[in-house]
């Protein structure tokens, strides 16, 4: 049975009035009193009714998130924001969006549901998905993105600065001279795909190499199977490349599990890519890879929807984080 309001009250004989008032630390309570009745609430493992608290406050002290899976690239971002929204005393309610666009306006409308107080979205809709736009501008509460953003729009964002940290890896790989370099896309219309693309472009311009149209393919699905897909299809040039790059995290993984199976390229093929995970300085296969500060991304998301939540109406929020080239 759960203890309230009422049942402190009757066993200190005071009013259910005086009790709420100690425990949301009220001045006009007696010190003594209020003493006795935090030590009666502590001991009868008193929770406080955080719905009743809501009509009072307009606020549940919980903040939607919405992810595209629960990978480990997650996690750390999941971590960043956790470390700023505990302390603060917000919970956060998590969907997950399975990177399908109309599942995520579901996940979405799901957490406006239960009235949280603002939104953190990892946006998978696309820039050219007007229905899921018009929708994510008739939300009322704070918004803010990550990793990816929507040009021209309103909404807060932290994002990696992908353009600079995809030319740097091009520039980096000539320096160590090579020269034919693929890229392996996906047919998504995020920004972070696009701006890794276009930095990729930068670095074959600035770096004066030449760049076969065919060394820029690109796959239909967002997984692993498009990294290997592509770079079979690669590998079956006349005049095929000496460094493939993997536009994500699993696109890379693609490249690299084709080369496994194909021992006689290892030696021959450098690999490169997006996102950094631990293990990958235990492959049989070196990947050097532009790191995201992913830990950072989630704090100054945090950051950010936590200070609009406390009234700050300044201008837009656009943070573009440096990003790391880890050679391998």
């Amino acid at each position: 049975m759960s203890v309230g309001l009422k049942e402190i009250a009757e066993l200190l004989g005071v009013s259910i009035s005086t009790v709420s008032r100690a425990l949301r630390d009220d001045p006009r309570v007696n010190k003594r009193t209020k003493e006795r009745i935090i030590s009666a609430a502590r001991n009868m493992n008193y929770l406080p009714n955080q719905a009743a608290k809501s009509l009072v406050t307009k606020k549940t002290m919980t903040i939607g998130l919405v992810l595209p899976n629960l990978r480990s690239f997650m996690h750390d971002i999941f971590d960043g924001l956790e470390s700023v929204c505990s302390p603060a005393g917000y919970n956060i309610l998590l969907g997950v969006s399975d990177n399908d666009p109309t599942k995520e306006m579901r996940e979405l409308k799901l957490l406006l549901e239960k009235r949280v107080d603002g939104l953190i979205l990892f946006y998978v809709g696309g820039v050219f998905n007007q229905a899921s736009i018009r929708f994510l501008n008739s939300i009322s509460v704070p918004l803010i993105l990550i990793d990816r953003y929507i040009p021209r729009s309103h909404f807060d964002f932290v994002v990696s600065d992908n353009r600079n940290g995809s030319r740097k890896l091009v520039e980096h790989l000539v320096s160590k001279g090579k020269e034919k370099i693929a890229f392996i896309t996906q047919k998504e219309d995020a920004t972070a795909i696009r701006e890794r693309l276009d930095g990729f472009m930068d670095g074959v311009l600035k770096c004066g190499i030449k760049l076969p149209p065919k060394y820029i393919v690109s796959g239909k699905t967002l997984r692993m199977e498009n990294g290997y897909a592509c770079t079979t299809k690669l590998m079956k040039l006349d005049d095929p490349p000496e460094v493939i790059i993997g536009s994500t995290g699993d696109i890379t993984l693609g490249v690299v599990k084709y080369l496994l199976e194909h021992p006689h390229l290892e030696n021959k093929i450098t690999v490169g890519g997006f996102d950094d995970f631990e293990f990958l300085s235990f492959l049989k296969i070196p990947v050097t890879t532009v790191a995201q500060k992913t830990l950072e991304m989630g704090k100054q998301a945090a950051t950010i929807l936590l200070n609009r939540l406390q009234g700050d109406r300044g201008e837009q929020r656009r943070v573009f984080l440096e990003t790391e080239l880890v050679e391998r």
